[in-house]
C-alpha cells in the first residue's frame, strides 16, 4: 500500500523524481510509456518532467510500478544529497549518459542508505572523505597503511575488496555499460550535510583483478586530498597499488632487489594480492624491487601477448551482497514489509515459514522476554521514524497497487 497527497505535491520536485527514476531504469520516454502499459501517452510524461502539467494519482501510481518504486517516492524530496567525484579522462560518456548512470547511483544510494537507517540509524560511518593530504605521490605509502590501520585490517593482502568496503559504509555498485568506463566515486549526505555513506562503482563482467584494482582506484578518489600539481589519476593508482600491496609484505614476499621473475611466480603474486600482472609490475617499479628497464622489456612481453585486455588465470568477479543480505535481514526482523522487500529484491520471498518459525520461537518465551522483545522492537520503530521524514509527508488518498 502506498499513500499520495495529491493537493501537496510540488510539480518541480515530481517532475525532477519521475526523470530520475526513469534514467536509473534506462528508459527512454517511450520506453516508460510501454511499461505502465500505454496508460499515458509520451507528450504527457515529457510535461511531467518538465513541470508543465501533474499526473492524476491514478497515472502516478502506474508510473511508479513501472519504475519499481513506491508512489511516495516520486511525491519527496530525496533523503540524501549525492556528490560526484570526477569521472576519469578515459571514460567516453556522452551527457545523456552520464546522467543517466548518475540518476542510477542517486537511487541506488538511496535505497541503501534507508536500509542503514532502518537496520542502525545511530552508527556514523568511520569514512575519512579528503583526509590524506597527498603533496607528493609517495605520501599515498603511509597513507595507505594509515587507512588500513583505521580499518583494522593489518598488512595482509585483502581477500574480498567489495566486502571490506560495504563493511565500512563505501557501498559497492556494478553498472553495465557497453562505453569505456573504469569507475565512478561518489558521496552521500544528509540534508545538513552530515556523510552517511558512500559508494564505489565499477563496470560489470570485467575480470576479478582489474576490477579489485578499479574499487580501490575509486576509494582513492574518496579519501585522498591531492595537490593540484600532481596528475590525481597516477596519485589514486599508485594508492589503489599500495593498499592492495603493501609495501612491507611485498618486500617480504619478493624481495628488496631482483632481475629476474618467472610468469608463474607473477601469477601465483597475481593469487596472492588480487592484482593483475601489469598493475603487479607497475607496483614493483614504483617500489624499486625492479628496474625501469627491467619494466620495459616485461611490458613489451604483455603487449605481445595481449595481456592488457585478457591475462592468464584470470580472476572471478567478486559480488555485492550486500544489499541483499541486510533487506533481507529488516524484514526478517519485522522492520520491513515482504511486498517492501520482494520490490527491493525482484524475488518472491517464503513469508509463511519464516512466519511459523518466528511465531513459534516467541510464544515459548517467557512473559517478560515477550515484553522485552516487543519493546526493543518499538524502540527499533521510533528510531527509524525520528531520523526518516518521509513519513511526515504522508496524508491523503491511499493509492493500492
Amino acid at each position: 500500500m502506498d499513500i499520495f497527497v495529491n493537493h501537496n505535491l510540488k510539480n518541480k520536485m515530481l517532475g525532477q523524481r519521475i526523470k530520475q527514476f526513469r534514467l536509473a531504469k534506462s528508459y527512454s520516454l517511450d520506453e516508460l510509456v510501454a511499461a505502465t502499459g500505454g496508460i499515458v501517452s509520451k507528450v504527457a510524461l515529457s510535461k511531467y518532467e518538465r513541470e508543465i502539467i501533474k499526473p492524476s494519482t491514478k497515472v502516478l501510481t502506474s508510473i511508479a510500478k513501472a519504475l519499481n518504486v513506491k508512489t511516495i517516492n516520486l511525491a519527496i524530496a530525496p533523503t540524501i544529497k549525492v556528490e560526484f567525484l570526477a569521472y576519469r579522462k578515459g571514460s567516453r560518456f556522452s551527457k545523456k549518459e552520464q546522467i543517466s548512470v548518475e540518476s542510477l547511483i542517486r537511487s541506488k544510494l538511496e535505497e541503501r542508505v534507508k536500509i542503514q537507517d532502518l537496520l542502525d540509524s545511530t552508527t556514523k560511518p568511520n569514512l575519512p572523505i579528503k583526509k590524506y593530504k597527498i603533496k607528493r605521490i609517495e605520501d599515498v605509502e603511509n597513507y595507505s597503511i594509515e587507512l588500513r590501520n583505521n580499518w583494522k585490517l593489518g598488512l595482509d593482502p585483502i581477500d574480498n575488496i567489495t566486502e571490506l568496503l560495504e563493511n565500512n559504509f563505501v557501498h559497492v555498485l556494478f553498472i553495465d555499460n557497453e562505453k569505456p568506463f573504469d569507475g565512478l566515486s561518489a558521496l552521500a549526505f544528509t540534508n545538513n550535510i552530515q556523510i552517511k555513506a558512500a559508494a564505489v562503482v565499477s563496470k560489470k563482467n570485467i575480470d576479478g583483478e582489474r576490477q579489485r584494482l578499479n574499487l580501490a582506484h575509486e576509494l582513492g578518489h574518496i579519501v585522498l586530498d591531492i595537490a593540484e600539481n600532481l596528475d590525481v589519476e597516477k596519485v589514486v593508482y599508485r594508492f589503489a597499488g599500495a593498499f592492495l600491496a603493501p609495501k612491507e609484505t611485498v618486500l617480504k614476499l619478493v624481495g628488496s632487489r631482483r632481475e629476474h621473475f618467472q610468469v608463474r611466480e607473477l601469477i601465483i603474486l597475481k593469487k596472492i594480492f588480487g592484482i593483475s600482472i601489469q598493475a603487479l609490475l607497475f607496483r614493483l617499479k614504483d617500489l624499486e624491487i625492479i628496474s625501469q628497464t627491467f619494466f620495459t622489456n616485461w611490458y613489451r612481453i604483455i603487449n605481445k601477448n595481449n595481456w592488457k585486455k585478457s591475462e592468464p588465470m584470470s580472476m572471478k568477479e567478486e559480488k555485492s551482497y550486500w544489499f541483499e543480505k541486510n533487506v533481507l535481514h529488516a524484514f526478517s526482523e519485522g522492520l520491513m514489509s515482504s511486498d517492501e522487500a520482494e520490490r527491493l529484491l525482484c524475488v518472491e520471498i517464503d513469508t509463511q515459514e519464516l512466519s511459523l518459525i518466528k511465531k513459534k520461537e516467541f510464544l515459548k518465551l517467557s512473559q517478560s522476554d515477550r515484553e522485552k522483545l516487543l519493546l526493543e522492537q518499538a524502540e527499533k520503530f521510533i528510531q527509524f521514524y525520528n531520523t526518516n521524514n518521509e513519513w511526515r509527508e504522508i496524508g491523503g488518498d491511499i493509492v493500492e497497487y
